[in-house]
């Protein structure tokens, strides 16, 4: 497989899912139910780690094979994971 190939797949896992998240929890909102809206957070929040490990860690095997150019293209994909993170923040009210 190549590695633009690969490279696109990582970049739909790394948003695709939070989208999805999102458009669930859009599509059914916690209607004032508390339990429900944190449980939405942490789903939120475990994603946001799950994703941030998966991208590291394709990052560190990049740096390991010696590959800069695959690794560089590859830490441009905690770009779309701090503005999940961002959104966090604002999720629990902290802006």
């Amino acid at each position: 497989m190549n590695h633009s190939r690969t490279l696109l797949i990582r970049w739909l896992i790394v948003c695709l899912i939070p989208l999805a998240t999102l458009l669930l929890f859009a599509l059914f909102p916690p209607h004032d139910d508390p339990t429900q809206y944190l449980i939405n957070g942490i789903i939120l929040a475990c994603e946001a780690t799950f994703l941030s490990k998966f991208v590291l860690f394709e990052v560190i095997k990049h740096h390991l094979r010696g590959e800069p150019e695959l690794k560089k293209q590859t830490s441009l994909l905690f770009a779309p994971l701090l503005l999940l993170i961002v959104y966090l923040f604002h999720y629990f009210g902290a802006f």
